[in-house]
């Protein structure tokens, strides 16, 4: 059974087909003069029921409000229906997101760009109580002498008791003149603010201020040196050095307790560097060491993850990892040991990144108070827990969580019974090991003090309620702003949201009454568009405006019902009274004038329909050429073809070219018919009427009319007949020249004599030629001739040495017979000494004045390198011998051709060095790279890496997979070096740079600071690449950000800031004058 043709189902049948109800309706119009209550429904669709449901807004029913706004759940991507969500986020960042959602959670501090490792510093600074209370115990005017002193304080107290997640360190940064666009190393910082500190804080008058530094921070060691023969020290190891830090080696250490144990060991002296005893009075063997007197209530540790490279004068990171204990006993590192020294671990300064010059710095740092483990990073605090890396005891981590963060080792127990917070906190690290790949600084803090202890002494302890009282109305203030921007933050989204719950209401209230019955006459049209924004924007349009509606006499045309609605009296009266606007447009409102004149252009167009039909025979009898009888016109026969291709309904518009403007010459006349485009019919008089009364009705003045008897324009006539003369003459010289040199015409090579005289011709000029003489039809003067012929040649010969400044093509010898290379643009042909003749001739060249040559043989191809001179020509005797003969000679001997003048080898070397050179100074040029899987590349891309560059070629720029591998294209310079391709390569094929074995045909590219200028590559070369494999992946961030440490000539480090300006001194020793 076969299936029903549903084809044309659907299919809406043309205007000839079948007559709409609105046509039928304009015609009884037309034929009555009279407009009934049934027309008006029919032409302004009023009879449409109304629509539930469809899936958009109907432009063909008036009474379809469908689509106005969303489904129910639906939303939009803008205006009053969008996500309730969307509509906050355009009010702006909401300020309630940075409170502080608790006290007891510390601030972060903004990162300015680079500003990390200054932001990390200052909160484990910060979160020593005994330094923060030491700050905040400062005189008001020692702040006022000393501006980062009262930045620092200012900073403190902020991050004490401001409201805000995160403090603005701007102000700071600013203070100590940093650059906050430079990475710095924490490490250096923390180093040179102590110190800078140590020198503002000496002009407190508050003890426990005044030498917070020192009390801290500092303690000293001795460098011990000791003769092993008398066993005595040096006098200089009676000296005491201060530290604020320990510097220990972690390369090939694996923990703690190991670079303490380096950093204490001892050093022998023996061999060349003796030491000379002061009791023994010669030099003899000894050790050196480094001793321990005195340890500071806290002591940092620096982890030296950085070593120096002599050969690349570049710093590297260390990134294996590194042990550390909770609890640590130092006491038994004294000189005199003692067991009343034990530090608890209280922060760590983490290093994220793979290389000295980038990366990111965080800490993870105890709060004294209650023993939680916090994560400062930059704006971001995040709890921890009672551990430094957020990790219960006997939990392992994943290897991502190791390498970044770090573990802590299994085994350890936690007790979780302890009635206090810092109970729970140290009996849950006490002997307990960390790992980290990143840890950079640990900070140990002391727990336990003996009768010597002097910190409880030094450090003024203040109660959390003498928070420094100069700077409270300051932060109250900030409090009582940032509350402010919050309240007015919520005011302003809660005045938003119920704007838009009204708004919402109010258009589905009123989409509920718009709707009027079909069959109620009472009824108001109102604008499609005002109405789609009135019911779609936040903010309600202006006035209504129907003024869109209105036809020339002020009312509604039947044409304009896909633009409205129609509103029931209701939902018209609500909108009016609170919009305004107008004009009001009622169900009275219809317009009868436009009405008329639609069903006059309904039956003119039937009229012209019927009319065109009846004259379809006649057209189509012109175009096929017949005659009639009596007076006929000519029409362009390009019009009345397309004339007849167009639907019968079709009237003719005001952009139709007339039947006759083809025809017509800019003199006014009829123009030629071998003119172009004058191609023309001649159609009957009752055809010619209908097409000129039809087009005369719209535009009268674009139409011409020309009997058939009409003349053509006489000058028109005159210019073409010239032309046609001037394009015959040319037509048939270039005939009688292609027939005088049909083997050139053709392009291809022909046999060559050895007895035979030859001329030579550029050739890029017989390319030339050959393409102007083989041009016909519309391009027979279309081409420009050739160059002169004579000056051409005479271009040839250099002036220095009347030699030739171009090589003829090689010679091909095969099968006995010897020919020529083609080429169309290099190199010079051999032309026959006919050709020669002819040539000089049709160009007007002198035939003494052209480049003879012939064929020669060498001995052998390593004669070539010799020059001409030793060449042998064929001579008259040598035509007796056989073909065989011949065969063997030309075997034997290698054929080239010899020329008179000789080649200019001087000269052309010169021009060849002067086109590399500038071939080889390109820019944002590209090359194609393929990366081969295999161990060799395959013969396509290998003869590809020799082919010659093709100027201008078109190249892919997307990678493409092929058979060995993918393949990319890479835009390069003369003056890229090979490092930064293989950087490019790495970056898109993800080859690390050390593996890369990179090669154009069979050859290698060596030597990363060679360019590819040195290495002969050109624009358009295919290279390929294989991956050795033997270096680990890496990511090429880290390999750009050592590239542009080593293009730096030396590290800035904090030069010309306030840490390391002789300024800070110098204002100190003047504070110090005037007190």
């Amino acid at each position: 059974m076969s299936r029903p043709n549903t084809r044309n189902k659907n299919k809406r049948p043309r205007g000839d087909e079948s007559e709409s109800p609105s046509a039928a309706v304009f015609k009884r119009i037309h034929s009555t003069g009279d407009v009934s209550k049934s027309d008006i429904r029919q032409l302004y669709m009023v009879w449409k029921p109304i629509c539930h449901g469809c899936h958009g807004n109907s432009k063909d029913s008036p009474n379809c409000f469908c689509g106005l706004i969303p489904a129910a759940n639906g939303v939009r991507k803008t205006g009053l229906w969008q996500k309730t969500q969307d509509i906050v986020r355009a009010l702006g960042p909401d300020p309630s997101e940075d409170l502080r959602d608790s006290a007891e959670r510390p601030a972060g501090l903004t990162n300015l760009g680079a500003t990390c490792y200054a932001n990390s510093i200052l909160q484990c600074l910060y979160m020593n109580t005994s330094f923060r209370l030491g700050i905040f115990s400062l005189e008001p005017d020692i702040l006022k002498k000393h501006h980062v002193l009262d930045q620092l304080a200012r900073l403190f107290a902020q991050l004490h008791s401001s409201k805000m997640a995160f403090i603005d360190s701007a102000p700071f940064i600013k203070a100590l003149e940093l650059d906050n666009g430079v990475q710095q190393d924490s490490h250096e910082f923390l180093t040179l603010f102590l110190s800078l500190l140590e020198q503002s804080l000496s002009h407190s008058k508050i003890p426990g201020a005044r030498t917070i530094v020192q009390n801290l921070f500092r303690g000293s060691v001795s460098h011990v040196t000791r003769c092993s023969s008398c066993g005595k020290d040096s006098a200089a190891s009676s000296k005491m050095e201060d530290f604020y830090e320990l510097e220990l080696n972690i390369k090939g250490l694996n923990n703690l307790e190991e670079s303490l144990s380096d950093y204490f060991s001892e050093e022998a002296l023996d061999g060349e560097n003796q030491y000379f005893c002061e009791s023994c009075q010669k030099r003899v063997d000894a050790t050196r060491c480094i001793k321990l007197r005195s340890l500071p209530p806290v002591v940092n540790f620096q982890l030296k993850r950085y070593v120096f490279l002599p050969k690349t004068t570049t710093k590297k990171k260390i990134s294996s990892a590194f042990s550390f204990p909770g609890r640590l006993d130092l006491g038994k590192w004294l000189s005199s040991p003692s067991s009343s020294f034990t530090y608890d671990l209280a922060a760590i300064l983490i290093h994220k990144g793979t290389t000295a010059n980038s990366g990111h710095y965080v800490a993870h740092i105890k709060d004294e108070s209650n023993g939680q483990w916090w994560e400062f990073d930059d704006e971001t605090v995040s709890k921890l827990g009672l551990h430094p890396f957020g990790e219960k005891p006997g939990k392992s981590s994943n290897k991502d969580d190791q390498k970044s963060q770090g573990t802590s080792a299994a085994g350890s127990v936690t007790n979780n019974n302890n009635n206090t917070h810092q109970e729970a906190a140290s009996n849950s690290t006490v002997g307990e090991m960390f790992s980290s790949t990143d840890a950079y600084m640990l900070m140990f803090k002391r727990t336990s003090k003996d009768e010597n202890a002097t910190e409880s002494k030094n450090v003024t302890e203040i109660s959390n309620g003498s928070f420094p009282h100069h700077f409270l109305n300051e932060i109250n203030e900030l409090n009582a702003s940032y509350k402010k921007s919050c309240e007015e933050y919520q005011s302003k989204k809660d005045s938003q949201l119920a704007c838009i719950t009204e708004r919402r209401q109010e258009v589905k209230s009123l989409l509920i009454e718009a709707p009027a019955n079909p069959e109620d006459d009472s009824y108001f049209w109102i604008s499609t568009d005002w109405l789609r924004q009135w019911a779609d924007n936040i903010t309600p349009p202006s006035p209504i405006d129907n003024s869109p509606l209105q036809c020339e006499h002020g009312k509604i045309p039947a044409s304009k019902v896909t633009s409205m609605k129609r509103l029931s009296a209701v939902a018209w009266q609500k909108l009016f009274s609170k919009y305004g606007g107008g004009p009001t447009l009622s169900s009275d409102d219809f317009c009868i004038e436009c009405l008329k004149a639609g069903a006059k252009n309904v039956v003119s167009a039937d009229v012209y329909r019927d009319r065109k039909a009846s004259f379809k025979s006649l057209a189509e009898a012109a175009l096929a050429g017949s005659s009639t009888d009596g007076p006929s016109y000519f029409i362009s026969r390009t019009w009345l073809s397309q004339w007849l291709r167009k639907k019968n309904a079709d009237m003719p518009s005001d952009t139709d070219n007339g039947p006759t403007s083809a025809l017509r010459c800019c003199h006014g006349y009829l123009l030629p018919e071998h003119a172009p485009g004058a191609k023309r019919v001649s159609v009957p008089e009752d055809l010619w009427l209908f097409l000129y009364e039809t087009i005369t009705a719209r535009k009268a003045d674009d139409i011409a009319t020309f009997p058939s008897d009409c003349q053509p324009c006489e000058i028109c006539n005159q210019e073409l007949s010239d032309v046609a003369s001037v394009e015959g003459t040319l037509r048939a010289e270039k005939l009688k020249q292609r027939q005088n040199h049909e083997k050139l015409v053709s392009g291809k090579s022909f046999a060559l004599s050895p007895d035979q005289k030859y001329y030579l011709i550029p050739s890029s000029w017989l390319s030339e030629w050959r393409a102007y003489v083989t041009a016909t039809g519309k391009n027979i003067s279309s081409l420009s001739e050739p160059q002169n012929l004579e000056s051409t040649v005479n271009s040839l010969i250099c002036e220095k040495h009347s030699r030739l400044l171009q090589r003829p093509l090689d010679l091909v010898c095969k099968r006995g017979s010897i020919s020529q290379k083609t080429s169309n643009t290099d190199g010079l042909t051999m032309i026959s000494e006919s050709d020669w003749e002819l040539f000089s001739e049709e160009w007007s060249a002198t035939p003494g004045k052209g480049i003879s040559a012939e064929v020669a043989f060498r001995k052998s191809p390593q004669d070539k390198l010799q020059g001409s001179s030793e060449a042998t020509p064929r001579t008259n005797g040598d035509l007796d011998q056989s073909h065989d003969d011949a065969n063997d000679d030309l075997q034997a001997r290698e054929p080239y051709v010899k020329t008179d003048p000789e080649v200019c080898e001087e000269c052309i070397g010169e021009r060849e060095s002067c086109a590399l050179v500038e071939k080889l100074n390109y820019q944002n040029e590209e090359i194609q790279v393929y990366f081969v899987r295999g161990k060799e590349a395959p013969k396509s891309i290998r003869e590809a890496s020799k082919a010659f560059p093709v100027p201008d070629r078109r190249t892919s720029k997307r990678s493409r997979r092929t058979s060995s591998g993918n393949s990319i294209s890479l835009k390069v310079s003369g003056s890229t070096t090979v490092y930064q391709l293989k950087l490019m390569i790495w970056e898109s094929l993800g080859i690390v740079k050390e593996n890369q074995k990179l090669h154009k045909a069979s050859v290698e590219i060596e030597d990363d600071f060679a360019t590819l200028a040195d290495k002969s590559i050109f624009p358009g070369d295919v290279l390929w690449v294989r991956d050795s494999e033997i270096y680990e992946n890496r990511d090429i961030a880290d390999e750009i950000s050592e590239q542009k440490a080593d293009i730096q000539q030396a590290e800035e480090g904090f030069r010309g800031t306030l840490l390391t300006s002789n300024v800070a001194a110098q204002l100190c020793q003047d504070i110090a004058f005037s007190e």
